[in-house]
């Protein structure tokens, strides 16, 4: 099986996990808002994004553990892999204890002096907060396990896991607006539970298909563990300017707005989390890929796998971000009980943001690849952490809590200028052949979308012209893509697969 042929076979699987995942996951988000209200549903996400943003740490080595393992693979040397997975195991206990000793000191702290919620609301805080914590260190330790099955590219089994998470969240759901007692206190406690599972299974699988490549190696060596520190030291940085982004927004709002902005920003994050999974399906399948032909020194085609990678993570991203985009108001109305307040704006802002970030969805992948990424991740973190003081001072200054948006979005547009000239001085990408491949395709498809926010504004927006509108925006894109975002190959293998299946249809 080629590259490509496994990697859309891959992306397949991950975008079929994403509908199920993303349809479930909406529709408890709609009923989880009214089963606790506005407040504790912003209790909840403020409180919850304290331990991520302690948690970056765990993001950080994911990317290390999967990218040391990779490279292995890559390699042909298994016996590496062991090794990898034994360091990485080590470091992540280690990584738990520090979790747990900041949680119970600083996070404690904060919320009992500065974090900004209901009177008598205390309790359920810290409840929630400690509840979070536990989670966090579960999904801390199963860090390898996720490392290994993914540079293994199993993700069918990932699909699997995260599917029967979904359906048990969406239990969740059902139970507490049946629970009469403390909704939120319940809440974190099935979420909890349900959050032990996908590392339970993981572990699980790993000890029946990986047996010799997990079995317990203590490796005693400092400088297996200085290399393997060193790197995801480096990648700390972008894990605290996405947390910074994300998590300091949150934190910020709940400083100068309260918890009912919190929801507001909790349910575009929602939103924008799923939208952003359509790409990452495309380039979470093909990271392995890119690692691997990297350490198997075939440089041509690890640039191959960029460019495709970018541009079809753009092309996937547009598919629900143009309805989105296209239809907020009546998507919210349909969605949700009540709509809290700057919410659309949110919403739509983020995903333009999201468009802008995925353009260079790639890029990341291939300098992790080469280990050389000190330079790459000074750069860029230093770019998005000054979002924060910027937001901070322009929120002193009265501005409102959407401008923290503009912000970022202007941020995004740098990164996306320095990239290129970090990627070209990391591994001499050329930058022309980036920009003529990837970048002018996906604009002039984005252009020919564009009149479609001019056609909107012609109907009155019922359920059936919603309906109609989005058949038309998927067509229209579809079409766009076919038209301007392929080039001659792309189209050839699309019209073969597309005759298969028209043959098959017919024959059934």
């Amino acid at each position: 099986m080629s590259d490509k042929t496994r990697l859309v076979k891959n992306s397949l699987i991950l975008y079929f996990r994403l509908i199920v995942v993303s349809a479930v996951g909406l529709l408890s988000a709609r009923f989880i808002l009214h089963g606790l209200g506005v407040s504790d549903f912003g209790l909840y996400n403020v409180v919850g994004g304290i331990v991520v943003m302690m948690a970056f740490l765990n993001n950080v080595m994911v990317a290390t553990s999967f990218r040391y393992i990779a490279y292995e693979l890559g390699t042909g040397k298994e016996e590496g892999v062991n090794r990898v997975y034994n360091i990485s195991l080590v470091i992540q206990i280690l990584l738990a204890l520090l979790v747990i000793f900041l949680g119970e000191t600083a996070g404690v702290f904060y919320i009992r002096h500065y974090l900004n919620f209901a009177v008598g609301k205390l309790d359920d805080a810290l409840f929630v907060f400690r509840l979070s914590i536990l989670s966090t260190v579960i999904s801390i330790i199963s860090v390898p396990n996720q490392g290994l099955i993914t540079a293994k590219e199993k993700f069918s089994v990932i699909a699997f896991v995260e599917i029967l998470r979904s359906c048990f969240n969406l239990g969740i759901v059902l139970l507490v607006l049946e629970y009469t007692g403390n909704r939120l206190r319940f809440y974190a406690v099935l979420i909890t539970l349900v959050a032990s599972i996908p590392p339970l299974l993981y572990f699980l699988y790993v000890r029946i298909k990986y047996t010799g490549l997990v079995k317990w190696n203590f490796q005693r060596k400092k400088d297996r563990y200085s290399e393997i520190l060193g790197f995801s030291g480096w990648t700390m940085l972008g894990g605290i300017a996405s947390i910074g982004e994300v998590q300091g927004s949150a934190l910020l709002i709940n400083l100068f707005f309260g918890t009912i902005l919190n929801a507001s920003f909790g349910i575009a994050n929602q939103v924008n989390s799923v939208v952003k999974m359509f790409s990452q399906s495309l380039n979470q399948a093909a990271v392995p890929q890119i690692t691997k032909n990297y350490s198997g020194s075939n440089l041509e085609k690890t640039l191959q796998l960029v460019i495709f990678s970018s541009k079809y993570s753009f092309f996937l991203l547009l598919i629900p971000a143009l309805p989105i985009l296209l239809e907020t108001d009546f998507i919210l109305g349909l969605w949700l009980k009540e709509v809290p307040v700057y919410t659309r704006i949110f919403i739509q802002l983020m995903v333009i943001n999201a468009l802008i970030t995925t353009m260079t969805a790639g890029i990341p992948a291939a300098v992790a690849a080469t280990g050389n990424i000190k330079y790459f991740q000074i750069a860029l973190s230093i770019l998005s952490l000054l979002g924060l003081p910027a937001a901070f001072v322009l929120f002193k200054i009265g501005s409102p809590a959407y401008v923290l948006l503009f912000v970022y979005t202007v941020i995004s547009v740098l990164n996306f200028f320095v990239m290129q000239i970090l990627l070209k001085r990391i591994i001499h990408f050329d930058i022309k052949l980036f920009i003529k491949e990837a970048y002018l395709k996906m604009v002039t498809v984005a252009l020919a979308v564009s009149p479609l926010f001019f056609i909107i504004h012609l109907f009155k927006t019922t359920i059936f012209s919603f309906i109609a509108m989005t058949l038309l925006s998927v067509i229209w894109l579809l079409t766009a893509i076919y038209i301007f975002g392929m080039d001659m190959k792309e189209k050839e293998v699309a019209g073969r697969s597309i005759k298969r299946l028209v043959r098959r249809v017919i024959t059934d």
